[in-house]
């Protein structure tokens, strides 16, 4: 079942992935990520674009706290043996 979540897996029918494909997609949380009512200040934290994108839902009545989004470094990766400079 592990691999069936990845992706298409040969040699296994069409129905069982659909089935498998199905069963993701009818998933229904328990508790909603708008649900303010359990956070302490009682407004949910959205950048700029995700408040557009609610107010465009007609979700703009629900009380949102902007904050501005900072990137994350990403770590350079370790050097492998192709990546190495030619020899002079």
């Amino acid at each position: 079942m592990k691999r069936i979540q990845r992706g298409p897996v040969r040699g296994i029918s069409f129905k069982l992935q659909e089935d498998e494909r199905e069963r993701k997609d009818q998933y229904v949380p328990e508790v909603s990520a708008l649900n303010v009512a359990d956070s302490e200040t009682g407004t949910l934290e959205v950048d700029q674009e995700t408040k557009d994108l609610l107010k465009s839902l007609g979700f703009d009545s629900l009380s949102v706290n902007v904050v501005n989004v900072t990137q994350q470094q990403v770590a350079e990766r370790p050097k492998r043996f192709g990546d190495r400079l030619p020899r002079s």
